[in-house]
């Protein structure tokens, strides 16, 4: 990791609070991963005085990108700043998710969780066999989904909970099902953290793989503050900054 300063090339609304940022640096680009993240400063004052965690959309050196969703102060921010401005990033960060060959992956996205997912869809599906579920609250917030049907998925299925489009339901809905007709051995999920219960529930005995990427929130991004622990199911806690932020799904220690 490193932090330098870098250009925005551009920063534009997808639909709604949602907005992707194209950002210009060879380093971060080159040496990110599906997983990783980086820590951006949204202000040179002192509101907010921290920088803000996102996860890395997609990388396309020199570029990269970030899809996030305006709910806070810091995101707000980031949300004014326009192409041509420069911002300073620390990263890349994080671990990310395992490299793999030839192997039936199902990955699993719920909202803003489709951001690493992009990413690995993008790289995992040229040397495995990759499906994806994807979930979202509405149709307002299920995005990219012609860009994700575009990369050579053996299937694809998506989920809406008010049924606005796709299908009415959860990525849970029928998850064992697709594992099966899929021949599915490893998942990858990012979402928000009721998702990785259920799927713990559902799919936590099945003789298969599984990783979760976790959101925290985060002070420093590296693991001095230690702002950012969940708690293992050893009774030790992680360091989702620099211990993940991805972890196998057993190594969590999930509410019931």
């Amino acid at each position: 990791m490193r932090e330098e300063k870098c250009k925005i090339i551009s920063n534009t609304v997808v639909e709604g609070n949602y907005y992707l940022m194209k950002v210009e640096s060879e380093y971060v680009a080159k040496n990110s991963n599906p997983g990783s993240f980086v820590m951006i400063e949204v202000s040179k004052g002192n509101d907010p005085l921290l920088k803000r965690p996102f996860g890395i959309f997609n990388s396309d050196p020199p570029f990269f990108y970030i899809y996030y969703e305006v709910v806070g102060r810091g995101s707000e921010l980031l949300s004014l700043k326009k192409g041509g401005e420069d911002v300073t990033v620390l990263g890349p960060l994080g671990n990310g998710f395992p490299v793999f060959h030839d192997k039936d992956i199902l990955m699993i996205g719920g909202g803003r969780g489709i951001v690493p997912l992009y990413f690995a869809v993008k790289k995992y599906s040229t040397h495995n066999n990759v499906s994806l579920v994807y979930g979202a609250r509405s149709k307002n917030d299920l995005l990219f989904t012609d860009e994700l049907s575009r990369f050579p998925l053996k299937e694809m299925v998506c989920y809406t909970d008010d049924g606005s489009a796709f299908n009415k339901g959860s990525v849970v809905t029928d998850i064992k099902g697709i594992i099966e007709r899929n021949g599915i051995n490893i998942t990858f999920a990012c979402g928000p953290d009721r998702m990785f219960e259920s799927l713990n529930r559902e799919i936590g005995d099945l003789k298969i793989e599984n990783y979760v990427s976790l959101e925290a929130l985060m002070g420093c991004g590296f693991g001095i503050c230690h702002s950012c622990v969940v708690k293992g199911s050893d009774g030790k806690y992680k360091k989702v900054c620099s211990d993940g932020p991805v972890f196998r799904m057993e190594d969590i220690q999930w509410r019931i």
